[in-house]
C-alpha cells in the first residue's frame, strides 16, 4: 500500500498499529486521511478482517466520508463495517442485544419531542416542589444525567446539577425512565447508556464485543463524555489496540457534556500508550498559527505542542477596534467589499462571533452593503420568530388595521383562540370592510360569545397602547415584552432556548435605542419602516454569499478569509466563563476559531457596546489579543481616535441617520448613485445584469428594485457595487 502522500509523522500513525495510540492532530493536520488510511492499512497490509475493525466518530457526515474514503483504498464493501456515530454503532448493536436488559428488541427510539411528551406526562403526577421547571428543562437535566452517568449514580449526578430540585428531578427521573421501559422505548442518551448497561451486566455479550474489535479507533476524542468514554475503554479491553484521534486544544463541547481530561490523561488510563503529535498545519500560513499558537499557549491544562505549516508567507492577522459595534459591522463590510473587488469571492469568506445576538448589527451592515450572506446554522436574526412577533405587536400599536400583524399575534402567547374561530373572525370582517381589530369588538355580531372570547387579547393591546403613551420606542419594546405575556411565555415554555430568545428581543431594544439616538425625528413608523426594509433587503443566500456563523459552529471549517468579531473582555471571553473559572473552553474556542483561516484573518472589536439597559459599555480588549505578541498583528486601529471617542460624552455624539455610514467608513459605490434611473440596465458582482424596477427613497437610503436572472433583488443604491451599463 503506498503511504507516500503522507508525511512522516503521519505514515508512523498509520503504521503503528498496536497498543493504545493517541494521535494529537492540532488544526488542519489531515487526520481524516490518517484515520482512514489506517483502517485501509489494516486491512490490506496488516490482513485484519474489516469485521475486527470499530470505527466510531461524532457525525454522520464524518462517519460518510470515512467510508467513502476507505471504500477507495480497500476490496470491501464497507458498508457491512462498524463505522458510525456513538448513537448509531449503539443502536445497531442494541437491535441484538436489548433483551439482555428487559427490553425487547424491536424497541423504539424517542427522538426530542417524543421524550418531552412523555416527561410532560409524568411530571403531571409529580407536580410538587417543581417551582417554574418545564418539560424541555426536566429533559435537558435528564440528558445531562445521562451522560454524566459515567462519574457515578443519578442521584449523586443531579445534586450536582440542580441541589434545589434534586429530590423531586430524582422522582422525575426514575419515573421517566420507568415509563420509556413500560413502552419498550429509549431515547438518544439512553442508547449510549444502554450498551454500557449490557457491556457491564452481561459477561457474555462482554466478551463477544471486545473479542470481535480488535481494532478500535475514535475520532474527536477530546468531545467524548463520560459515558462514551466507558465504552471505548470496554471495547477496546482485551486487544488494547485503541487508536483515538483528537486535539485538546479544540475541546469546545463542555456545554453538552465533553470532558477534555479525557483526553488528557489518555496516558495514564491506558497502559504503554504512546503519543504521536501531527504538528504541521496544512491549512493556514505560519503567521496565524504564530498569533493562535500565542492564545492557546496560555492556556492552563493542555498538552504541549507546537502547531507549524510549511506556508510561511502570508499577511499578518490584523486587528482593529472600532468606536462601537455599528463601526465595527461596518469596518467589515467595508473590508470585505474591498476583498471581493480585489478578486475574492465571498463564499471564500466568513465572519465568526461569540453569541448570536452579535449577528444583528453584522446583518444590517452586510445588507447596507449589498453583501450577499447566510446565516449557518440558524437564521437572519430578523427574521428570528420572537423578533417577528415582538415587531408585529409595534405594527399594530402604529396601525391598529395591519391585519396580517393582528393573526400573527392573535394566539400568541395562547389565548385559547382556534382556527374556526380565527376563520369566522376573518370572514366577517371581509364581508363587512372592517379590520380584524374592529371585528373582533364586536364578535357577538357573527358568533355567540364572540366579544368574551377575544375580550383579553383586546384588552391586552388596550393596555400596551395606554402605556405606551409617550415613551420612546425602546421603552415601547419593552411594554409589548411584558404586558403581552411574551416574557413570561419565554420563561414558562421553554427554559433551554429562553435566555437566547429574551437576549434577542433585548437586542431588538438595543436597535430601537440606537436608532433614536441617531435619527433627527425619530418615530415608531419610521423605526418599523427600517426594520421592514432590512428583513424586505434580499441579499440572504443558501450559497454563494459570506458565512455568518458562532464560533462553536465554525469546527471544522475552513476559509480563506475570516473576521473574529466582538474581541473584547465581557463577551469574548465571556464574563460568566471568566466568573465560573471556565476560560480555558473560551481560550480554545479563540483557538478554532483563528485556526479556521487560510490566508487572511482579521480580529475585530469595539471600545464600547450597547448594554441592554440601555447605556453603553467600554470593554478592554479581549485579553486573547493581549496575549499576541504586538509584532505579530497589523494594528489597523487609530488608538488616538478609539481612546477620544471611547470617552465623549453622550451629548456630543453625532446625530445621524440610522443607515448612514459613520463618516470614518464612507462607502463607496460603484457608480453615481445619481446616475441611476428607473429602466436602466446595471451590473452586479455576484448577481449580473439587471434592470432597475423602480427607486424609493432619498439620499443614501435611496434603494433599487432590480430584476436580475435570478429573480428580484432590493439594494442600497449608495453601497451596492453597481456598474452602469446603458
Amino acid at each position: 500500500m503506498n503511504l507516500q502522500h503522507l508525511s512522516d509523522v503521519q505514515r508512523r500513525a498509520v503504521t503503528l498499529v498496536d497498543g493504545p495510540v493517541l494521535v494529537l492532530a492540532g488544526a488542519g493536520s489531515g487526520k481524516t486521511s490518517v484515520l482512514t488510511n489506517r483502517v485501509a492499512y489494516l486491512i490490506n497490509e496488516k490482513n485484519v478482517s474489516p469485521y475486527h475493525i470499530l470505527a466510531i466518530t461524532f457525525t454522520n457526515k464524518a462517519a460518510n466520508e470515512m467510508k467513502e474514503r476507505i471504500a477507495a483504498l480497500v476490496d470491501y464493501d464497507v458498508s457491512r463495517m462498524a463505522i458510525a456515530t456513538f448513537h448509531s454503532i449503539c443502536a445497531r448493536f442494541l437491535r441484538h442485544d436489548a433483551e439482555l436488559i428487559g427490553y425487547m428488541n424491536n424497541f423504539t427510539i424517542y427522538d426530542t419531542d417524543d421524550s418531552t411528551a412523555l416527561i410532560k406526562k409524568v411530571m403531571q403526577n409529580y407536580d410538587h416542589g417543581l417551582g417554574q421547571l418545564t418539560p424541555k428543562y426536566v429533559r435537558h437535566v435528564i440528558s445531562m444525567v445521562k451522560n454524566s452517568s459515567g462519574y457515578g449514580e443519578p442521584e449523586e449526578v443531579l445534586k450536582d446539577i440542580s441541589e434545589d430540585f434534586s429530590e423531586p428531578l430524582t422522582q422525575i427521573y426514575r419515573a421517566y425512565n420507568e415509563a420509556l421501559h413500560r413502552e419498550n422505548a429509549m431515547d438518544f442518551d439512553d442508547l449510549l447508556l444502554n450498551m454500557l448497561r449490557v457491556l457491564q451486566e452481561n459477561q457474555e455479550a462482554r466478551e463477544y464485543y471486545t473479542e470481535r474489535f480488535q481494532y478500535v479507533l475514535v475520532d474527536e476524542y477530546q468531545d467524548t463524555n463520560s459515558v462514551q468514554y466507558e465504552l471505548v475503554k470496554l471495547f477496546s479491553e482485551k486487544h488494547k489496540n485503541l487508536f483515538v484521534v483528537g486535539d485538546d486544544d479544540q475541546s469546545i463541547y463542555a456545554w453538552r457534556g465533553a470532558d477534555v481530561r479525557n483526553i488528557l490523561n489518555f496516558e495514564k488510563d491506558f497502559k504503554n500508550a504512546q503519543v504521536i503529535k501531527l504538528e504541521q498545519n496544512y491549512r493556514s500560513h505560519q503567521r496565524i498559527l504564530d498569533a493562535a499558537n500565542a492564545v492557546i499557549r496560555m492556556a492552563d491544562a493542555r498538552k504541549e505542542k507546537n502547531p507549524w505549516s510549511a506556508k510561511t508567507d502570508g499577511p499578518k492577522p490584523k486587528v482593529y477596534t472600532a468606536y462601537s459595534e455599528y463601526a465595527e459591522g461596518e469596518f467589515i463590510a467595508k473590508e470585505i467589499s474591498g476583498l471581493v473587488r480585489g478578486g475574492k469571492k465571498y463564499e471564500e469568506i466568513a465572519v465568526l462571533y461569540r453569541t448570536h445576538t452579535q449577528s444583528r448589527v453584522l446583518e444590517e451592515k452586510l445588507r447596507m452593503y449589498g453583501i450577499p450572506y447566510r446565516v449557518y446554522g440558524g437564521m437572519s436574526f430578523y427574521a428570528r420568530k420572537e423578533i417577528k412577533d415582538i415587531v408585529a405587536y409595534l405594527t399594530l400599536l402604529e396601525n391598529p388595521m395591519a391585519d396580517t400583524a393582528f393573526l400573527r399575534i392573535i394566539n400568541t402567547p395562547k389565548r385559547g383562540i382556534g382556527n374556526v374561530t380565527v376563520n369566522r373572525l376573518t370572514e366577517y370582517a371581509e364581508a363587512n370592510r372592517l379590520s380584524l381589530m374592529e371585528a373582533a369588538a364586536g364578535a357577538d355580531s357573527f358568533m355567540k360569545g364572540g366579544t368574551a372570547k377575544f375580550s383579553p387579547l383586546l384588552e391586552v393591546l388596550r393596555g400596551i397602547e395606554t402605556a405606551a403613551e409617550g415613551k420612546s420606542i425602546g421603552e415601547m419594546i419593552e411594554i409589548v415584552f411584558e404586558r403581552s405575556g411574551y416574557h413570561a411565555m419565554l420563561l414558562s415554555d421553554d427554559d433551554i432556548t429562553a435566555e437566547a430568545k429574551i437576549e434577542n428581543v433585548q437586542e431588538l431594544i438595543n436597535s430601537a435605542r440606537v436608532y433614536e439616538a441617531q435619527a433627527e425625528e425619530p418615530t415608531l413608523e419610521e423605526f418599523l419602516s427600517t426594520v421592514s426594509l432590512i428583513t424586505d433587503m434580499d441579499t440572504v443566500e443558501e450559497e454563494g454569499g459570506v458565512t455568518l456563523m458562532t464560533l462553536h459552529s465554525s469546527k471544522g471549517l475552513e476559509f480563506d478569509t475570516v473576521f473574529m468579531a466582538g474581541m473584547e473582555e465581557n463577551l469574548f471571553p465571556s464574563k460568566r466563563s471568566v466568573e465560573e473559572g471556565k476560560l480555558d473552553e473560551e481560550r480554545r474556542l479563540c483557538y478554532v476559531g483563528m485556526t479556521r483561516a487560510k490566508n487572511l484573518l482579521y480580529l475585530t472589536g469595539s471600545a464600547t457596546r450597547t448594554m441592554y439597559s440601555g447605556g453603553s459599555s467600554s470593554n478592554a480588549p479581549s485579553r486573547f489579543l493581549r496575549d499576541i505578541p504586538p509584532e505579530a498583528v497589523e494594528n489597523l486601529s487609530v488608538r488616538k481616535d478609539v481612546k477620544q471617542i471611547g470617552h465623549r460624552e453622550e451629548t456630543t455624539k453625532p446625530r445621524i441617520n440610522f443607515f448612514q455610514a459613520k463618516a470614518e467608513f464612507v462607502p463607496k459605490a460603484t457608480a453615481d448613485p445619481g446616475s441611476f434611473r428607473v429602466g436602466g440596465v446595471v451590473e452586479h458582482g455576484k448577481f449580473g445584469k439587471g434592470t432597475i424596477l423602480a427607486i424609493d427613497g432619498q439620499g443614501d437610503q435611496r434603494v433599487a428594485r432590480i430584476a436580475f436572472a435570478g429573480g428580484e433583488k432590493k439594494l442600497f443604491l449608495s453601497f451596492a457595487p453597481l456598474t452602469v451599463i446603458e
